[in-house]
């Protein structure tokens, strides 16, 4: 099955089935007969522009309507990720460093840097931890609060 075929296929299970997460995705597609990696369905979802909607049954993937939308749950779906994934928060001046999950980093580095957040100059990724590097100190408090008020 080439790429457009998957694609149609991922569009079809998220109009059917409330999907939460990347790796129910996956487990569709292989009920199904295709067997597809998390990165390459993290990579379909981004192509196809799928966003989380909140319903009755918690944050679920569906198709975007609208280029506002596609912000706003792009920030919501990151939050709910960051939620999910991190650790602990430590700093130093213009960096801090996420602890995540295993195998959480790169995923949360990715929705870090689609966010284009004022002020990150670039993310670095490993397996478990991530490393962001900011151009000025203040940029790093806010982050810092806002993200902190994530995890409470």
């Amino acid at each position: 099955m080439n790429k457009k075929e998957r694609q149609k296929l991922i569009l079809n299970i998220i109009k059917t089935m409330d999907i939460k997460t990347q790796f129910e995705l996956v487990n569709e597609l292989s009920k199904r007969g295709l067997a597809a990696t998390q990165a390459t369905v993290s990579r379909d979802i981004k192509s196809l522009k799928l966003v989380k909607e909140i319903n009755s049954k918690g944050s679920v993937y569906r198709i975007s309507n609208n280029k506002s939308e596609e912000k706003n749950t792009s920030n919501q779906l990151l939050k709910d990720i960051f939620i999910n994934t991190v650790i602990t928060i430590d700093n130093v001046d213009y960096l801090i460093v996420l602890h995540t999950r295993p195998g959480g980093a790169p995923n949360l580095a990715f929705y870090i840097d689609q966010e284009k957040i004022e002020g990150i100059i670039g993310t670095i990724a490993g397996d478990d931890t991530i490393l962001i590097i900011l151009n000025n100190k203040s940029v790093s408090e806010n982050l810092l609060l806002n993200w902190r008020e994530w995890l409470v």
